[in-house]
């Protein structure tokens, strides 16, 4: 299915540095009655925009109204495709060097500035084949609501650590659409972005997750590297038909590049759905039977009922054998209002606040301080090394061995 529609642009509603949105009106429901209500459209800005680059009202556009119609999350938002009014060829996504195309063989495909190809200025830096992550820690989750409170903890535990976010192809695609990572990088939370795969718009274009993850290391010069979905994760409620597959292929590529995958557990003791109760079936099911290589898992200890839960669905899924799970007791959920406290976009995951359902929120941040303290670790002892920080269960004896977190 593919809906498109004609609109006229009534009003601008807000305006961030590579996004519009719009108050639009169907020109069809014009037609039809003067009282049709506006409509929510989203336009992203051409790179590098002239101040008049965007929407104006009264502008007609054509929108892409698929998802509205399909009753999909993405916050009612239609998609502008283009402006009418502009007969002649315009340049709508200005590159330097730019070759190489993603989206490639839609109708919004658009070449990106690789960080790769040959005309970059670093393409004899991904030449070299030794090119590895150096040991970084490199924080794997599901859901996109968790950035917030890995950035903020990190930056919170490790002042002045470079934290690098890679969003990889497995949800949305224009890294513009993320309000959080608009509010995480114009505040130096985030010190840059890279957008890997089909996905575009970071501070740095890569062709696939291996080389995006490198470009945030040698690029970017990360002390620690986060790697999670953008936001529209789907699911199916089947067993293996959900975005989140796409995290055993990033521990596995974090680990064949020497990084220190920390993946992060989907826990949550308020969803109502059985499969996400406890651990969710999504994070039971990547690390159970399609991660080939072992993660680091920080653990969240609640001291209380829960611990108990989580233990016996670990132990079923014999977890203990297949990770290094290293327990870290739970921040109070105060802690995690603290950390928000002043935050100007709504965190939520499933539509529930850290108010609701702390544990998710909590899991992320024990997550965050497993690896500040692989930082420090690097900081304190020098370059790391084999006899510091492998790849192999010396990753729980390590964090466990330097004291309680």
């Amino acid at each position: 299915m593919l809906r498109i529609a004609q609109a006229r642009v009534v009003r601008i509603v807000e305006q961030r540095r590579a996004v519009q949105v719009l108050d639009v009106v169907l020109l069809n429901e014009l037609l039809d009655s003067k009282q049709a209500m506006p409509e929510r459209a989203v336009f992203y800005l051409p790179r590098h925009a002239e101040a008049d680059a965007g929407c104006a009202s009264g502008d007609v556009v054509l929108l892409n109204t698929t998802a509205v119609r399909l009753g999909l999350g993405t916050g009612g938002y239609h998609f502008v495709m283009a402006k009418l009014a502009e007969h002649s060829e315009a340049e709508l996504y200005l590159t330097d060097w730019g070759h190489i195309v993603k989206q490639r063989y839609t109708p919004y495909q658009l070449s990106v500035d690789a960080a790769e190809e040959e005309a970059s200025p670093w393409h004899e830096l991904f030449c070299d084949e030794r090119l590895t992550l150096e040991q970084t820690p490199v924080v794997i989750a599901e859901l996109h609501s968790m950035l917030p409170v890995i950035s903020l903890a990190l930056q919170l535990m490790t002042p002045g650590a470079r934290v690098v976010y890679v969003m990889p192809d497995g949800a949305a695609l224009p890294i513009a659409f993320s309000r959080h990572v608009e509010h995480l990088r114009r505040t130096q939370t985030l010190s840059a972005t890279v957008t890997a795969g089909q996905a575009w718009g970071g501070d740095y274009d890569t062709v696939n997750l291996h080389t995006g993850l490198l470009a945030a290391k040698h690029l970017a010069n990360a002390d620690v590297i986060v790697c999670l979905l953008g936001p529209g994760v789907v699911g199916t409620g089947t067993v293996l038909g959900f975005s989140g597959m796409q995290l055993a292929e990033i521990v596995h590529t974090v680990t064949l590049l020497r990084g220190i995958p920390v993946f992060v557990p989907r826990i949550s003791f308020s969803d109502p759905r059985e499969r996400h109760y406890g651990i969710s079936h999504h994070t039971r099911t990547v690390l159970k039977q399609f991660t080939l290589s072992p993660a680091l898992v920080p653990w969240p200890q609640y001291g209380d009922w829960r611990d108990g839960c989580l233990r016996n669905q670990a132990a079923d899924d014999q977890l203990f054998a297949r990770h290094h799970l290293v327990p870290i007791a739970v921040p109070d959920p105060a802690e995690i209002n603290d950390l928000l406290t002043g935050y100007p976009e709504p965190v939520e995951t499933m539509g529930r606040s850290h108010f609701v359902d702390p544990s998710p929120f909590q899991a992320a941040y024990v997550a965050a301080k497993a690896a500040a303290r692989l930082v420090e670790l690097r900081t304190s002892d020098g370059a790391a090394d084999d006899g510091l920080i492998v790849l192999s269960a010396f990753y729980g004896g390590l964090l466990k061995s330097r004291g309680p977190l």
